[in-house]
């Protein structure tokens, strides 16, 4: 096939590389002979470049297909199929359009690599309107394989299938955009984002807060600043204010508009949002601002826009999450992240910055208030925009949720501060179990409901002991289960520490693999302070923590959240706010490990623990021992009683 392709200024230039590297005879056309030079320049430089990382053969063979002109009218007698890639100007435009129209033959298709102009109003230059279609590209297209095609109002079928045809024979995937409207839709998705973004900042965050959030939390490969830098603010500019005069309901940033006046247009100027010393320096964005700013209020805006896509049949939900992953480069779909947070959190964002803004394009969306009326929230409710494998069940105390690949399991006796008692441990035991016998279960996160985490063993059980035989039984048939599940599990386990987590409840965040702790968390074991014994924390947490474990096991002393971080107990502390959130972003990183490494990773930590079983079994001995004595008994009484205990031994 003989492939014309208008423009060979950035977009154009890559459009012909990807043409040519397909197998296809390309003619590059321009008005300007410097910049088809250039162009060729280009091209040659990147055609060797994938030669030498062994990505092609023949770079010699590609560039003999491709071949420079500045006649449109002889280029366009010869094409098959063409693709216009010139400035984004209407009438420039409808000029190519119209001598194209004229010398084509009948049959070829007239393609546009528009990000912002109607193919409706494109194709009026033309006597051929049912062969007009979208094809746009991203930048570099050599990287993103994919491309949406547009269809125009009077786009025939015909034209569409043979134009998603052609793109599949140079090696890209599509998205079918299906009535032409402003931004068609990815620019539509991204102009939303973006504008809260830089709504944000005009509030009072700061672009590293913002970049930080969606690069390390959301898991963006850029920043959204980063990339309006890189892009062109003035870029930027002009998409929204070319789709807002085409009727897309969106208020233009002031803030965008005094940095085109001031010149503050990104890399090319030295300075945007971000100041760089070079073209290809980087900004530094530092993980501890993650948690200033929460994904999903970026993201809200834009899911906002999906939900309108999809209700008005425009394009469907599998398209939309394909374009976010593949355009994009979001490492899930914007629906699956909707699914994921929850539709509820989405509509809540929305409204919430509806009353603040009072502007209506944050209105949700009615399929947004349908799915939530409905409870659809997502993978929480087993039903979002996509339907996800749920289970929900109460073992005793212990709340078990399957969220399709992950499980929930939470602490449920609030009234208790989520003490220990027999139900909590045999139930715990059960749903860490039931997790991990099933296949699709990936990770698991475990909380405690309320204001703490886990207060730890219950001490009016421990207090109704009667004999050494209690405690031995207690120790050996309702709690040394879940100890030894643990100590073995061969799945990633992520806690949520929401609050208190004092002696078994500290003492269980040593056997999971991520520990993430709200601002307000505080971690404990105080056993020595009622006459009894840390026994894992004695044991197992000394081989981890070494000699400052001995601190807080013989005082009793309470840590905060930023303390046990510093400890090594608490991997990352963040708002309360963030804490669920947080979770599930974290549960997102760790399905994307392949599985069978993951479980050789833990395999390989638990083997490393059972080097310590003795020591955790000498710890439980001891434990035994101290149930019958005098310290026991007067360490219960007094804490029953809220008054220091009288020791009478040594």
């Amino acid at each position: 096939m003989k492939v014309l392709v208008v423009g060979a200024g950035t977009m154009g230039h890559g459009i012909a590389e990807v043409c040519a590297l397909a197998g296809n005879e390309v003619i590059l056309c321009d008005i300007n002979e410097n910049i088809l030079k250039n162009a060729l320049s280009r091209i040659e430089w990147s055609v060797r470049k994938l030669e030498q990382k062994g990505r092609i053969k023949g770079a010699d063979d590609v560039l003999k297909r491709l071949k420079t002109t500045t006649d449109l009218v002889e280029a366009a007698k010869e094409a098959d199929f063409v693709i216009e890639a010139v400035v984004e100007k209407t009438e420039v435009k409808h000029e190519v359009f119209k001598t194209l129209d004229e010398n084509c033959r009948d049959d070829v298709i007239l393609a546009t690599n528009t990000s912002t102009i109607p193919i409706t109003d494109i194709a009026m230059a033309t006597k051929r309107k049912d062969k007009v279609v979208g094809l746009h590209f991203f930048n570099p297209p050599t990287l993103i394989r994919l491309v949406e095609i547009i269809r125009g109002r009077d786009t025939s079928d015909e034209t569409v299938r043979k134009t998603v045809e052609f793109a599949k024979s140079i090696g890209m995937d599509y998205v079918l955009v299906e009535r032409d409207v402003p931004g068609f839709l990815i620019n539509r998705i991204n102009i939303r984002v973006f504008v809260e973004a830089i709504r944000l900042l005009e509030e009072g965050f700061k672009p590293e807060q913002i970049d930080a959030a969606v690069k390390y939390r959301a898991g963006l490969p850029m920043g959204l600043f980063e990339v309006v830098d890189f892009s062109g603010v003035d870029t930027v500019y002009n998409v929204l204010n070319e789709v807002r005069k085409r009727g897309f309901e969106v208020e233009v940033p002031g803030l965008l508009e005094r940095m085109v006046l001031e010149g503050r247009l990104g890399m090319k100027t030295g300075k945007g949002f971000y100041e760089y010393s070079g073209f290809y320096t980087r900004a530094k964005i530092s993980k501890d601002l993650a948690y200033s700013v929460n994904p999903i209020n970026l993201l809200a805006p834009g899911i906002n826009e999906a939900a309108w896509l999809i209700r008005n049949g425009i394009a469907t939900k599998e398209d939309i999450d394909k374009a976010t992953v593949k355009g994009m480069g979001y490492p899930k779909g914007i629906l699956d992240f909707a699914d994921s947070y929850g539709i509820d959190r989405v509509v809540s964002v929305l409204e919430t910055r509806k009353g603040k803004t009072g502007l209506k394009e944050y209105e949700p969306d009615e399929l947004l208030k349908e799915l939530k009326e409905n409870g659809k929230l997502g993978k929480k409710t087993g039903e979002g925009f996509y339907k996800w494998n749920y289970e929900l069940e109460d073992i005793g105390p212990v709340r078990y949720e399957k969220r399709h690949n992950y499980a929930v399991i939470t602490m449920r006796r609030a009234e208790k501060l989520n003490a220990l008692n027999e139900e909590m441990w045999v139930g715990l035991t059960k749903a860490f179990r039931k997790a991990r016998l099933d296949r699709d279960v990936r990770a698991v996160i475990i909380t405690g409901e309320g204001r703490a985490f886990c207060a730890g063993d219950d001490i009016a059980v421990m207090g109704s002991w009667k004999s050494f035989r209690d405690g031995v039984e207690f120790f050996e048939n309702i709690a040394m289960p879940l100890v030894s599940e643990l100590a073995d599990y061969d799945k990633p386990i992520i806690s949520l520490v929401n609050g208190n987590a004092f002696g078994g409840g500290m003492e269980l965040n040593m056997f999971f693999d991520i520990v993430i702790a709200s601002e307000d968390a505080s971690f404990a074991v105080p056993e020595g302070l009622i006459g009894a014994i840390p026994p894992i924390a004695s044991s197992f947490g000394y081989a981890l923590f070494g000699r400052r474990m001995a601190y807080y096991a013989l005082t009793g002393e309470t840590m905060d959240a930023k303390e046990a971080k510093e400890f090594g107990l608490v991997d990352l502390v963040v708002p309360k706010h963030c804490l669920e959130d947080a979770g599930i972003e974290h549960v997102d990183k760790v399905c994307r490990v392949a599985p069978l490494a993951a479980q050789s990773i833990k395999r390989s930590m638990n083997a490393v623990r059972q080097l310590f079983r003795n020591a955790l079994e000498l710890a439980g001995k001891e434990i035994e021992l101290l149930i019958p004595t005098e310290d026991f008994a007067e360490g219960m009484a007094a804490f029953v009683q809220k008054r220091r205990p009288q020791w009478k031994g040594r």
